[in-house]
């Protein structure tokens, strides 16, 4: 996130006492160097979506799935050259929340990282459907939905990607324990404000996945 393109933003992220780095930038003609939030190496985000259609992101697309994909809340296309895929999921930001900014910010990644992300996704599903199992019916007698637990992300080990000159990559990983128990899924529970956030921009998220996916078919016009 940069700093600088949202007042509003800079103002909670100050508050949340988040850190700034800056970021060598290649640009037409040379390099930049930008400002950027530096988040925490572990953060918890509360995804609006209700989760991937496929497990796969061939499969996400493949036929009616990408209608369905996009109607999860899910932004998912297939990108240009290099560029396999794009992927980006809509939430809120827990460090941004407690200090008040219950806005939506974006996770965006491509090519091998949309695998990345999916996976994650998948995990928080099972996470979530763990934590259906437990709660109390009299209390929560709907279906416990992504946003209501904390997606929670930490650094992963560093990888090699790529054929003949690869890169270094340290992607992101779910940090959610390979059992979930009660005590685990209150400390991640979403508080109130979050779900109210979630259902009143849900209609709005579907509207963006869609036009998301577009983006592709107009990219090959």
């Amino acid at each position: 996130m940069e700093v600088g393109k949202d007042e509003e933003l800079d103002a909670a992220m100050l508050a949340a006492k988040i850190t700034q780095v800056e970021i060598k930038h290649q640009r037409t003609g040379g390099a930049e160097i930008v400002r950027h939030w530096s988040l925490p190496h572990s953060l918890a985000f509360y995804p609006v979506t209700s989760g991937p259609v496929a497990p796969s992101v061939t499969g996400s697309l493949a036929g009616r799935n990408a209608t369905l994909t996009a109607e999860a809340g899910l932004g998912l296309r297939w990108g240009k050259g290099d560029e396999r895929s794009k992927m980006a999921v809509r939430g809120y930001l827990n460090e941004l929340v407690k200090v008040g900014y219950v806005r939506l910010v974006q996770l965006s990644v491509r090519s091998k990282m949309t695998d990345v992300l999916l996976d994650v996704l998948l995990q928080h599903g099972a996470a979530c459907e763990a934590a259906d199992s437990l709660v109390d019916r009299t209390k929560h007698p709907e279906v416990v939905t992504y946003h209501e637990l904390a997606l929670v992300l930490g650094a992963g080990e560093e990888q090699e990607w790529g054929k003949g000159d690869t890169s270094t990559v340290v992607p992101f990983v779910c940090l959610h324990p390979a059992e979930v128990d009660r005590e685990y899924i209150r400390s991640i529970w979403r508080s109130n404000i979050v779900h109210a956030a979630a259902q009143r921009d849900w209609e709005s998220i579907v509207q963006w996945a869609q036009g998301y996916a577009m983006e592709a078919e107009a990219s090959y016009e």
